[in-house]
């Protein structure tokens, strides 16, 4: 034997994984050289990786939404006090700026469906004179005599067979009885989740609607408490102003009657100085009055006495007219002895006259100043009580007065006041209905808006759902008509034979059958399990 020679067979080459393949197509260079619809596999592969791709992204995109929208609400919540302190401030501009662009909107609208029927009837009009509607009807004439003939002609063939009798139409006829069983579960299936959605979409919607009506309420009932507080705080600082200017009335009132206290004071006392005044005058011309009649008494009595003496000297002159020459002499030196002896008698007298009279002036002069000050102390008595009942009497007259002028005072500020509470409750009251009368617009508005709002909401849904179930059918559809092209694919494949001991671990694979595996919740997703339909997505 040839130590050369190679009896173990050759080893075949390994296919690339990468590069241009045996059809000339970039990446998509198959590892089995046998099998021919490789290529549906693989695009079924990549379409279904492209599916799970943006499953994945929409969840995602969800869940992001959904952690926002957490986010959005824990924020919201935070600032809720805020927001109904800015609510309770802005709800008059706000609903003002929502009527405008209520109507704004609604002039556009107006003016849009205006144009849009102005298009319209151009179109009908054109269509009308381009002789469009008759082709039409020509049409439509034409394709429902084509649908009758055939109509007749599959009768006339299949007129005399029973489809139950045909043995190659009864696979087809169980094959839809039981395809059409189980759209009908589906349908019922779909139909109750939906119609549950609807009922959970519903409650959601009014739960946002009471929410929104308890928040307008909150709002409400703050600015309410805010007016009430505001009002308070005027009414106690009114109060406090009435307070002060009362105070600052009674401070003037004081200062007046402490001014005339003072004038009626500085008064009393130059009465009094008047009267001492007055007092001291009485007395001093009282004491003047008793020094002349002391001095009219002296004067009577030395006029008295001299006139005695004088007639002595004319009687004893006659006496010694009688008498001679030495007698005459001694006369008249006796008469000058005698007449000196009687003035020392005389100025005796006179003196002892003089101090009787100063002792009885001094005797007399305690009881005469006890009269006069008993007359004087009456007098000053009934001055003082007229003075009392005058002082009385004016300050009966200034108390009444004072009391008069603060009783119209009173009256006329009762009167103010009466007038501006009366005018302050017509504007409260006045204010009020018309909040209520907006208020009750506007809810009423708001509620035929909202309710027309659900609706358009409720039908826009409506038909997301119809298209998404549509989209759903046709992408199971095609995927059904994918896998059955795989799998008749598959059986050519598996009926061809083989014309080398080198089986490729694809084909061994193949050849003993694939098993397709039940999908689990719990584990990740399947590029051979379909696709859930929009309503499974979403749950």
């Amino acid at each position: 034997m040839n130590p050369n020679c190679n009896t173990q067979p050759t080893k075949a080459s390994k296919p690339p994984k990468d590069g241009w393949g045996p059809r000339g197509v970039p990446d998509c260079y198959y590892t089995s050289r046998v099998l021919n619809s490789t290529g549906h596999y693989v695009r079924f592969i990549k379409k279904l990786r492209a599916i799970e791709e943006d499953t994945r992204i929409g969840l995602e995109n969800f869940k992001s939404r959904a952690k926002d929208n957490e986010c959005i609400e824990f924020f919201s919540r935070c600032d809720r006090r805020n927001l109904i302190n800015k609510v309770a401030y802005r709800v008059e501009y706000c609903l003002q700026g929502y009527q405008d662009d209520v109507a704004v909107k609604r002039q556009k609208l107006k003016e849009l469906l205006r144009v849009e029927e102005e298009m319209n009837l151009h179109k009908l009009v054109e269509q009308v004179q381009s002789g469009y509607e008759l082709m039409w009807k020509e049409k439509v004439d034409r394709l429902a005599y084509l649908l009758a003939k055939r109509k007749k002609e599959h009768e006339d063939l299949y007129n005399d067979t029973h489809l139950s009798k045909c043995a190659h139409v009864q696979p087809c006829i169980r094959k839809i009885q039981a395809k059409e069983a189980e759209e009908i579960q589906l349908y019922q299936m779909r139909e109750k989740q939906m119609r549950k959605l609807a009922e959970n979409e519903m409650d959601k919607l009014w739960h946002e609607v009471m929410m929104k009506e308890t928040e307008a309420l909150a709002a409400r009932m703050e600015y309410d408490v805010i007016n009430r507080y505001r009002r308070d705080l005027e009414a106690k600082e009114y109060t406090i102003a009435q307070i002060e200017s009362k105070r600052v009335q009674r401070a003037k009132e004081q200062e007046m009657l402490m001014q005339e206290f003072l004038k009626m004071k500085a008064k009393f006392e130059e009465d009094n100085r008047k009267a001492e005044e007055e007092e001291l005058r009485l007395k001093n011309e009282r004491y003047e009055l008793g020094q002349q009649k002391l001095d009219m008494i002296r004067e009577r009595k030395e006029t008295v006495a001299k006139l005695q003496a004088d007639a002595d000297v004319v009687n004893r002159t006659w006496d010694s007219l009688a008498t001679q020459g030495l007698a005459d002499e001694k006369a008249k030196l006796e008469r000058r002895r005698q007449k000196e002896r009687d003035l020392d008698e005389c100025n005796f007298k006179m003196v002892e006259m003089k101090n009787r009279i100063a002792q009885t002036k001094f005797n007399s002069d305690p009881l005469i100043l006890q009269e006069g000050q008993r007359r004087q102390d009456a007098v000053d008595m009934e001055r003082c009580q007229r003075r009392l009942r005058a002082k009385k009497a004016n300050k009966a007259n200034q108390a009444a007065i004072l009391q008069q002028s603060k009783e119209k005072r009173e009256a006329v500020q009762e009167k103010e006041e009466a007038k501006a509470r009366d005018e302050y409750n017509r504007q409260v009251k006045k204010q009020l209905d018309q909040l209520v009368k907006h208020k009750q617009l506007t809810d009423a508005q708001a509620r035929k808006l909202h309710q027309n709002d659900l609706v358009k909401q409720i039908e826009y849904n409506k038909i997301l759902k119809e298209r998404a179930k549509e989209e759903w059918l046709n992408e199971n559809k095609k995927c059904q008509i994918a896998m059955k092209e795989y799998q008749e694919e598959i059986k050519k494949m598996l009926s061809r034979p083989f014309y080398s001991d080198q089986v490729h671990p694809f084909m061994k694979q193949m050849a003993s059958g694939i098993k397709m595996r039940e999908p689990c919740p719990c584990c990740g997703p399947d590029y051979c399990y379909h696709r859930p339909p929009p309503e499974q997505e979403e749950k």
